[in-house]
């Protein structure tokens, strides 16, 4: 009986010690060298994004630096409030060459009881030579546009050709641009010669 009591324990201890034999504890695995350095970011040639943003850029608008002392005109735009609610594009078109200068004029506002009006803007162009004047609205240039023509009052305008001025170096002339009606070179005809109606306006006195 003794010797059962002595050998129960031992075997157990023995067979304890053979199922944990060989057992070792699990972690996370330690970075090599190799893996930190496969994990760094690619190199890249320092004129990639020079050589890669490069693209050609390309204006229906020549510029509008020109030599030469230019002609100053003052354009007023009317939409039918008694300025221009509106921000829109100003365009003076030479109607021979077709060389186009433009401004842009931002939508203004007076009082509250008033609709926003901008005030009419300077604008210099290559002088001497003969341009028609027109205003393309920034936010639908397609459908809203005006024309400077004969027709002074909004509500009285019937589509009338386009008035020619001409410019001298050194003077300044005034333009209302007013008909919703007139037909206007389009936009991918700037910077080519006018072939839209257009009559060229009886002494063109600064």
């Amino acid at each position: 009986m003794k010797k059962i009591i002595v050998i129960v324990p031992l075997m157990g201890f023995l067979a304890f010690a053979a199922c944990t034999q060989g057992t070792e504890p699990t972690g996370l695995p330690i970075p090599t060298p190799l893996a930190a350095e496969e994990t760094k970011p690619p190199t890249f040639d320092p004129n990639h994004f020079l050589t890669a943003t490069l693209v050609p850029f390309y204006t229906q608008v020549p510029s509008p630096t020109f030599v030469g002392e230019p002609a100053t005109v003052n354009i007023a735009l009317n939409m039918g409030s008694g300025g221009a609610g509106f921000s829109a594009n100003l365009y003076a078109q030479e109607v021979y060459t077709g060389r186009t200068v433009g401004i842009f004029m931002s939508a203004g506002m007076h009082t509250a009881p008033l609709l926003p009006t901008s005030p009419p803007l300077d604008m210099a162009v290559p002088a001497p030579g003969t341009y028609v004047f027109y205003a393309r609205l920034s936010n639908d240039p397609m459908d809203y546009h005006y024309g400077y023509t004969e027709c002074s009052v909004p509500t009285d305008c019937v589509g009338s050709p386009l008035l020619a001025l001409d410019v001298l170096p050194g003077k300044h002339y005034t333009v209302l641009i007013v008909d919703r009606k007139a037909l206007l070179p389009g936009i991918d005809e700037r910077g080519l010669p006018v072939t839209v109606p257009w009559v060229k306006l009886v002494e063109s006195t600064p």
